[in-house]
């Protein structure tokens, strides 16, 4: 299968995911589980990026590859956390998880895990 999203992609898609996960439910009035488990995970997975090498991080400290494997992890077990916690109740908490899972799900996917340092910028 051909994975489109290369390593820089994947870093601007990362921080619009960790926008939408952190002002989404804030926005949407969402309250207890369903405002905090994407806001958590969103200022997570936001710091992972701004620490992982790849062309808009603020410091290069984890390999690409190695944020790849974090989130073979964290993404299950956000999926997880909100099953479990009962978060997707309520038509627009479950609109909104549904929509940061399936979107999650799918640039995990589609990202190249192999294309560390295929668009390294020249330091």
């Amino acid at each position: 299968m051909h994975q489109p999203i290369k390593v820089a992609s994947h870093g601007v898609i990362d921080y619009g995911l960790f926008a939408a996960a952190v002002a989404g439910p804030r926005l949407l009035g969402l309250t207890g589980a369903a405002r905090v488990l994407p806001t958590a995970f969103g200022a997570t997975q936001g710091l992972l990026n701004a620490i992982t090498d790849q062309p808009l991080a603020a410091r290069k400290v984890v390999p690409f590859r190695k944020h790849g494997q974090l989130e073979t992890v964290a993404v299950p077990a956000f999926a997880a956390a909100v099953a479990l916690s009962g978060a997707w109740r309520g038509v627009r908490a479950g609109a909104f998880l549904s929509t940061m899972l399936a979107s999650l799900a799918a640039v995990y996917v589609l990202t190249d895990w192999d294309a560390a340092g295929d668009e390294r910028p020249a330091e």
